[in-house]
């Protein structure tokens, strides 16, 4: 049986879904949230989500999606004829990033039985294969290759410090902004190496542009870390979690206490609203998009 419909009360909601649970996709998904009702990707133009649709139907016009053993999604591209292109759904999985946008991924378990959620996902970049269209014939078809959030911390756990001491404020700036843009054409061994550079070259500039302070209270760091820097936590307005990399415009410096509520006190949604609207005026729209 399908779940309760999300609710969407306040403009700019972020979408929040159960692991495992079913959901249909209309309502439950595009009437609340909007979107395309039809099509493998669904991106919204009312809420920071674009949804992923999966299911075995895909394969009869080339598509295969599965995960690997370290838990990497391979989703296709949409397109049933000719080659793909990066336009409309393919252009917003690869660039949800710089658009402040959490890519949801649901499986589709049968006709009239709803979709699975998969969990949000990460883009880590894309592949080019030769697949056949609906018609059969051989094109250009992508291949894009995403990895679950949750996954991420472990990777920042397990990679080497990097962080941008010594840069000027701007230059830290402009590596986030350029790292936020990557087009992922990489080797999928170093893929995951690629994600945690983009994710910490985000992190290590808005905690510089903070120089300290807490990004939504204004008040000081409430301690320094052993090496004399002031602590300050990221925090991403547009996901539920902290995890995936993202754009300067999306990600604040937040006190802990600050960070604790914005997540989960009485008022969390009306706060992390006000932050992004500060974050606007420190981050300007149109000096970022692609």
């Amino acid at each position: 049986m399908a779940s309760k419909a999300p609710s969407l009360s306040i403009a700019g909601a972020l979408p929040s879904f159960a692991l495992g649970k079913i959901y249909r996709r209309w309502p439950d998904l595009n009437d609340p949230f909007g979107g395309g009702r039809q099509g493998g990707i669904s991106d919204s133009a009312q809420a920071p989500v674009t949804f992923l649709f999966t299911g075995d139907s895909g394969e009869q016009y080339g598509y295969a999606d599965r995960f690997d053993d370290e838990g990497t999604f391979f989703f296709s591209g949409e397109g049933q004829e000719g080659n793909m292109q990066f336009v409309r759904g393919n252009k917003a999985v690869r660039d949800h990033s710089a658009r402040g946008k959490a890519l949801h991924l649901f499986r589709t378990i049968g006709k009239g039985k709803g979709q699975k959620y998969l969990g949000e996902f990460v883009y880590q970049g894309y592949d080019w294969v030769r697949a056949p269209d609906k018609k059969q014939v051989l094109r250009d078809a992508i291949i894009f290759r995403l990895v679950p959030v949750a996954r991420l911390e472990q990777l920042e756990l397990a990679a080497a410090e990097n962080s941008a001491e010594g840069l000027t404020l701007q230059e830290s700036r402009s590596r986030a902004i350029a790292a936020s843009k990557v087009d992922g054409v990489k080797d999928a061994t170093t893929g995951s190496r690629t994600i945690y550079d983009r994710s910490r070259a985000v992190r290590d500039y808005v905690l510089l542009r903070a120089a300290g302070k807490c990004e939504l209270c204004n008040e000081p760091a409430p301690f320094h870390r052993s090496g004399g820097s002031p602590y300050l936590e990221p925090h991403h307005t547009t996901r539920v979690s902290d995890g995936g990399p993202d754009h300067p415009q999306f990600v604040a410096a937040l006190c802990p206490a600050c960070h604790r509520e914005v997540h989960y006190g009485e008022h969390a949604h009306t706060k992390n609203l006000a932050l992004i609207e500060r974050l606007r005026s420190l981050e300007p729209t149109g000096s970022h998009r692609p």
